[in-house]
């Protein structure tokens, strides 16, 4: 035990974490480096399984998504009217009806909305600024106009990425946001399953007071879900049973939701086939917030392993490699293989290292986050062997002072 446990390995282990720190800095700091550090941070080692790993989930029929494409408010109007004919048990519209339009129109869907029962209408928080405690409260709630208000609910459809990054996947969703007046807001998703199914609604957002966000599970894209087109409900193509008693999400999914290509409201998101410089984003904002809506109706969420057991298993890692190197290089045959099998073992350990991440997000539905043990494996030979050099040449300078001195 003491060939692991020594001053020098402990010093070891120190030297590469405070070497990987800096390092770390230095990058943040330079902006060249931006480009490839927004789209490496992009991507996660789970976004294999969701987009080709694990077992295709199955289709949930409780969820309708309607195609709004390029309609205005009078034809939205005209499709919500024939879905109400059909009632629906909760509908959903993620359009922005913030500005007034001209007053027929504006009448002809206020009147529709207020024959709409469990309506769930837009809204979306801006300017949030994080408290000393973590917290974050955003200066204003943005929602549709008042005559719309108050024939329904609102709900936040924000992308907790936006602002952030042109590289970011969508992953993360929240229950509820507070705003600086001392309101809430529930998310889009929220409001919508509270609406279909509260007891589970509100075990989400219990869970939301435990955690900063929550990892949306994907289902799947619009092959996951009922999916009707503008033409679908005009024509009225479909069976009663598509929308009775079923939520329905009406929101824009292009031209033709069959349609793949860069367009507004698009995201990237874990299910992209090309998780590395791909192209275009895949998933619609309304597609998102069905998943989501899936997600708490099955009760199917991630959970994610504390953050103190990446830290420790880079640290048990990290000693158990400078305890093998330094003995490694200490050998006399060994010692000239030392590059090669340094860096078999670190090879190894990252196979090893993704390998359990997988497991245990496929299998348990557990995220581990293995960023910093992954960086530690990798760079440690090469530290270790800074850190050797320099130990080895300051104990030659300090026995060559000593005889100096005598």
């Amino acid at each position: 035990m003491s060939k692991i446990f020594n001053w020098f390995n402990v010093g070891g282990v120190f030297f590469i974490f405070v070497v990987i720190g800096a390092l770390q800095q230095v990058a943040v700091s330079l902006d060249f480096l931006n480009v490839f550090e927004e789209a490496l941070s992009s991507y996660n080692v789970t976004d294999l399984a969701f987009a080709q790993l694990r077992e295709p989930p199955p289709s949930d029929t409780t969820i309708v998504l309607v195609n709004v494409g390029a309609l205005d408010r009078a034809g939205i109007a005209k499709e919500l009217s024939i879905i109400n004919k059909y009632h629906p048990r909760v509908v959903g519209i993620d359009v922005e009806f913030s500005k007034p339009k001209a007053e027929s129109i504006d009448s002809l869907l206020e009147s529709v909305f207020a024959q709409t029962p469990n309506l769930v209408l837009w809204s979306k928080v801006e300017g949030g600024k994080r408290l000393p405690d973590g917290t974050i409260v955003w200066d204003t709630l943005k929602k549709v106009l008042p005559r719309f208000a108050r024939h329904g609910y609102t709900g936040f459809t924000n992308a907790l990425t936006e602002g952030d990054s042109q590289f970011e996947s969508w992953r993360e969703t929240t229950a509820v946001e507070k705003i600086a007046n001392g309101n809430i807001e529930y998310s889009f998703a929220t409001r919508i399953a509270l609406l279909y199914d509260s007891t589970k609604a509100l075990k989400f957002i219990q869970r939301s007071k435990q955690r900063e966000y929550e990892i949306i599970n994907y289902r799947g894209n619009t092959d996951k879900f009922t999916t009707l087109d503008v033409a679908d409900i005009f024509e009225e193509n479909f069976t009663p049973e598509t929308l009775k008693d079923k939520i329905v999400i009406m929101c824009y999914m292009g031209g033709e939701y069959t349609h793949t290509t860069w367009d507004m409201d698009k995201y990237y998101t874990p299910l992209n086939s090309k998780q590395i410089g791909r192209n275009p984003p895949d998933m619609y904002g309304g597609v998102i917030h069905a998943n989501i809506v899936s997600m708490i109706l099955h009760e199917s969420y991630i959970d994610e392993a504390p953050a103190w057991l990446s830290y420790f298993i880079a640290v048990v890692l990290c000693l158990i490699n400078v305890a093998s190197f330094a003995a490694l290089e200490a050998h006399h045959f060994w010692g000239i293989w030392y590059s090669i099998i340094s860096k078999v073992i670190q090879l190894l350990e990252v196979v090893l290292l993704v390998y359990l991440l997988l497991v245990f997000f496929i299998d348990l539905s557990i995220k581990l986050d293995f960023t910093v043990t992954i960086a530690v494996v990798l760079l440690s030979g090469d530290i270790f062997e800074i850190y050797d050099a320099l130990v080895k040449n300051a104990v030659s300078y300090i026995k060559i002072r000593a005889k100096a001195n005598i």
